[in-house]
C-alpha cells in the first residue's frame, strides 16, 4: 500500500484523536508553504482584540489549527495523543470534539479578556486550550488514574494536570515581570477551565457539549442528502426485489457500511485493554444492537 493511501486509511479508520491530529499537521505544512506567498497564518490567528475580532470571526476556531514552529505543534499532537486516548476509554468521539473545539473558544475568550484589561495586543493560535481543555477533562473525570511516565514511574492523573497548571501559572507571572516567552498561558487556562468544568459536570451525567454536536449534526446531516437518499432507496429496492439483490456488489457494501465503525473500534479497544466490565451501560447496549 502506497503512504498517501496508507494516511488515507489511517485518517479514515483513526479515532477522533487521531483525525484531529491528521488536521492539525496537515494545516501545519499547508501554512509553511503558503506563507511564502501570502501571511495566511495571521488571517487564520486570533487577533489582540475585541475590536479586531469583528474583521476576522472565524479565527477563534482556525486558530486551534495553527502552530508557530514544528516543537509548537510537536508538544501539541503529543498531549492530544496520550489525553485522547484516555478520553475515549470512557467517553465517545462526540464528546472529546466539543470539548477540544469549545476548549479552544474559551481559551481565545479569556486571553482576549485579559488583553482587554491589560491592554495587550497580541495575538493567539496553536491547539494548547484545546488540547489543555481534553487534559483537565480526562484529570477531573477520572483523576485517580495511572500513567507510567519514562524516569519518574507511576503518576497520578490529577498530579499531571497540577503541573501543567503550575507551569502556566509561572509563565503569567513572569509575564507580569516583563518576561514575555511568547505563549498564550491564559488561553491553555481558559481551556483548563472549560476541561474542569465538562468532567465534573460529565460525572453527574450533564454532557455540557451536546448542544454543540446538535449544531455539527445538523450540518453533517445537511451536506449528506445523498448519502441518506442512497440508503432510503436501497432499502425500497431490497423489499420491493429481494431476490435480485446481490449482498456481494461494491454498491450494496458501500451503502451497509456502518458510520460508526469508529465507536466500534473504540469499544474493541477499551475491551482488549480493560476487559468487558470496563464498558459503559451505552458501549454494552451498542454491543447488543450490532448483535442484532
Amino acid at each position: 500500500m502506497s503512504i498517501p493511501n496508507e494516511i488515507k486509511r489511517s485518517y479514515k479508520t483513526g479515532a477522533i484523536y487521531t483525525k484531529l491530529i491528521y488536521i492539525n499537521v496537515a494545516f501545519f505544512f499547508a501554512i509553511f508553504v503558503l506563507t511564502f506567498f501570502f501571511p495566511v497564518d495571521i488571517w487564520l490567528s486570533v487577533p489582540g482584540s475585541f475590536k479586531a475580532l469583528l474583521f476576522k470571526p472565524w479565527s477563534p476556531i482556525t486558530y486551534m489549527f495553527v502552530h508557530g514552529g514544528f516543537f509548537h505543534i510537536l508538544s501539541n499532537i503529543l498531549w492530544l495523543f496520550w489525553f485522547g486516548q484516555i478520553f475515549m476509554e470512557y467517553l465517545n468521539k462526540k464528546q472529546l470534539l466539543g470539548v477540544y473545539l469549545i476548549a479552544g473558544l474559551f481559551g481565545a475568550f479569556l486571553h482576549l479578556l485579559v488583553n482587554k484589561l491589560t491592554g495587550n495586543l497580541s495575538g493567539l493560535i496553536g491547539a494548547s486550550a484545546a488540547v489543555m481543555g481534553i487534559v483537565f477533562a480526562v484529570a477531573a473525570y477520572k483523576p485517580d488514574r495511572t500513567l507510567y511516565l519514562v524516569f519518574i514511574g507511576p503518576v497520578k492523573l490529577k498530579y499531571i494536570a497540577l503541573v501543567a497548571v503550575v507551569i502556566d501559572v509561572m509563565g503569567i507571572l513572569s509575564q507580569l515581570k516583563g518576561i514575555t516567552d511568547g505563549i498564550g498561558h491564559f488561553a491553555h487556562l481558559g481551556g483548563a477551565l472549560f476541561g474542569l468544568w465538562f468532567g465534573f459536570e460529565i460525572k453527574k451525567g450533564n454532557d455540557i457539549t451536546a448542544w454543540l454536536n446538535s449544531v455539527l449534526d445538523f450540518f453533517v446531516t445537511f451536506f449528506k442528502p445523498r448519502r441518506n437518499e442512497m440508503k432510503v432507496s436501497y432499502k425500497n429496492f431490497v423489499k420491493t426485489n429481494p431476490k435480485n439483490t446481490n449482498p456481494h456488489s461494491d454498491a450494496v457494501h458501500n451503502v451497509e457500511q456502518s458510520d460508526d465503525q469508529e465507536d466500534l473500534n473504540r469499544i474493541l479497544d477499551k475491551i482488549s485493554k480493560s476487559g468487558y466490565d470496563s464498558l459503559s451501560k451505552e458501549d454494552k447496549e451498542y454491543l447488543f444492537k450490532r448483535k442484532k
